[in-house]
């Protein structure tokens, strides 16, 4: 009687065990993309595949964009969040960074991640440089390989998320994406800003950052790449050397004040080929430089000439007391020496055509750029906003926010700089010449 009522009991137990696993299939937890059932739990589960856009370490969460839809959203995370790498390999929340694609699953009723996996199917290419971005900053070109930017790309450069213009041909990237479609770039290493502060005596002189020789102009502003540099300024015979930290996204600023103003002088010893080439120092010619030639120190441009071979054009920083420099000239080809006679002709002729052959221009003839008696101006880049913004143009200041500039064919870089605000730099490419163009940039954010 005791067994019959034990095992009575036991059929009792295990059937309620399986009404009760019944119930917990039932609640079956769906893809809020795609609707699809992922796994039986007492709690809803969700996955996504999405971007990492800010890592917001104070109050331990994520924000997150669907890779498909642009959905963002942000999600907690705790001690029971499981963290993996590409090759599943556990890591810790404070080893992910921003702009990383990964699948995730999390409880959708208490916003909380569950488990992170970065996504082994998307790559991650780190490095990057010596990139190109065209069609309006919708497709970018590297190592010969062309990309399309997604609808949805997000940048993410250090705690911020910033426009694709921002990026500067400078910086060093991180690229994510999958098959030539990028759905996230992450900046490794950015760009800062260098002004120059009592420069009065230098303007028109030469500064020079690394390999990068530009002469100094009134109020310039110059996009740097981020790090410590030994900048070189000089001008006239006087020149000094200054050590600058340039921070992302910050504006260094040089003092020039200090720089005792004197002349020192090197000789330099050229050695041309063929040597009977015309050499001229700074844009003039100097007769014999077959004997060391007195220069003062600073940057100098030089330019050899000599008939039947390409021209050549260099700066050179004189810094010693005694350096050699060489040239060797690449000669023409028949093609070229036809092509430089073309040319030569088709000059003559536009200066024949302007002076009218006795020192007057006709004012109707389109050489002179008027069309049915309208003058004929060249299309213009017009930047509307921020309004009273400073605009710099590839350093040099142009004037206040609106404000326009001639338009050229090739990659610009516009700084905008406004009192008690972050500078902001644009690169730009420009495609064709022929339109206007017009850009409006978001406000300057306020300094703290």
């Amino acid at each position: 009687m005791r067994k019959a009522r034990w095992f009575f009991n036991l059929i009792i137990a295990l059937s309620a065990g399986l009404v009760l696993c019944s119930c917990q299939k039932d609640q079956k937890a769906v893809d809020p993309v795609n609707e699809n059932i992922i796994e039986p739990a007492s709690k809803f589960v969700y996955s996504d595949t999405c971007t990492i856009v800010s890592i917001n370490k104070g109050e331990d969460s994520f924000t997150f964009q669907n890779l498909e839809t642009g959905l963002r959203y942000t999600l907690s995370y705790n001690n029971l969040t499981f963290f993996t790498d590409r090759h599943g390999e556990a890591i810790t929340a404070g080893q992910l960074g921003a702009g990383g694609i990964c699948n995730i699953t999390f409880y959708r009723e208490d916003k909380l991640l569950k488990t992170l996996e970065i996504a082994p199917e998307y790559f991650a290419y780190s490095n990057v440089e010596g990139f190109r971005f065209y069609n309006s900053a919708t497709r970018m070109e590297y190592l010969g390989d062309k990309y399309v930017l997604d609808d949805n790309l997000v940048v993410c450069s250090g705690r911020e998320n910033i426009d694709v213009l921002e990026i500067s041909d400078s910086d060093v990237l991180t690229l994510h994406g999958t098959d030539h479609v990028i759905y996230s770039i992450s900046v490794d290493k950015g760009h800062g800003y260098l002004s120059l502060e009592n420069d009065a005596y230098f303007i028109d002189g030469f500064i020079e950052i690394e390999k990068d020789i530009r002469k100094i102009t009134e109020d310039m502003v110059i996009t740097v790449p981020e790090g410590r540099y030994d900048i070189l300024i000089s001008k006239d015979g006087t020149s000094a050397v200054k050590e600058v930290t340039v921070g992302r996204n910050q504006e260094a600023k040089l003092d020039l004040g200090d720089i005792e103003i004197k002349k020192n002088y090197g000789n330099i010893t050229f050695s041309v080929e063929p040597s009977n080439a015309l050499l001229y120092i700074d844009g003039v010619r100097e007769n014999d430089y077959s004997k060391p030639v007195r220069m003062e120190y600073g940057i100098h441009e030089i330019i050899i000439r000599a008939d039947g071979y390409e021209t050549a054009s260099k700066f050179i920083s004189v810094g010693s007391s005694a350096a050699d420099v060489a040239f060797k000239l690449t000669k023409l080809t028949d093609d070229d020496k036809e092509e430089s006679k073309e040319n030569d002709s088709k000059a003559d002729n536009t200066s024949s055509n302007e002076t009218g052959g006795s020192g007057t221009t006709d004012q109707n003839s389109p050489e002179n750029g008027s069309e049915n008696g309208e003058n004929k101006t060249s299309a213009k880049v017009y930047i509307d906003a921020p309004s009273g913004a400073e605009l710099y143009l590839d350093g040099n200041y142009v004037g206040v926010v609106p404000a326009s500039f001639e338009k050229k064919v090739g990659t610009i870089v516009i700084t905008l700089k406004k009192e008690g605000c972050q500078t902001r730099s644009y690169t730009i490419n420009l495609e064709e010449a022929s339109t206007d163009s017009r850009y409006s940039f978001s406000d300057l954010l306020k300094l703290e």
